[in-house]
């Protein structure tokens, strides 16, 4: 009877039911294990669509960031071609801010440890497109 209730648990603790976190083992350290590749990933890599970049009142660029310690090692980056923002007419106007767009990401970080399989979540900061927005004034009392 003992050795049935002991093949029992070793079953249930190898294959446990989705979403069912009690019978899973317990994280030591908080470390995991995580496959880094990407389900459904675009093939042929970076893809960037010129669509809304140009159309945009305000504009932007974009840039390749490369980092081999990070995961991913390649993020796309906007950057506001102007100041001001693009009229009706095409030209700038400096009557309104074109102003960064940002989001937090989490990546990898590979621990300082030379070729070390070991990462550390992080937190980055990405500007992914730019918006045209009215200025902030402050007047000043003489």
């Amino acid at each position: 009877m003992l050795g049935l209730t002991l093949v029992r648990e070793v079953t249930a603790r190898k294959n446990p039911k989705a979403g069912d976190t009690a019978l899973c083992p317990p994280l030591e350290d908080n470390s995991v294990r995580v496959d880094i590749r990407i389900l459904r990933q675009n093939q042929g890599g970076i893809s960037i669509s010129n669509d809304f970049q140009n159309r945009s009142s305000s504009p932007w660029d974009y840039n390749i960031t490369r980092d081999p310690n990070r995961f991913p090692s390649e993020i796309v980056e906007a950057q506001c071609r102007h100041s001001g923002c693009i009229n009706a007419e095409g030209q700038e106007d400096s009557s309104m801010n074109s102003v960064p767009i940002q989001q937090e990401f989490l990546v990898l970080r590979r621990e300082p440890q030379g070729c070390s399989r070991t990462f550390r979540l992080e937190k980055v900061r990405v500007t992914v497109g730019c918006t045209c927005v009215t200025p902030i004034v402050r007047y000043v009392r003489a």
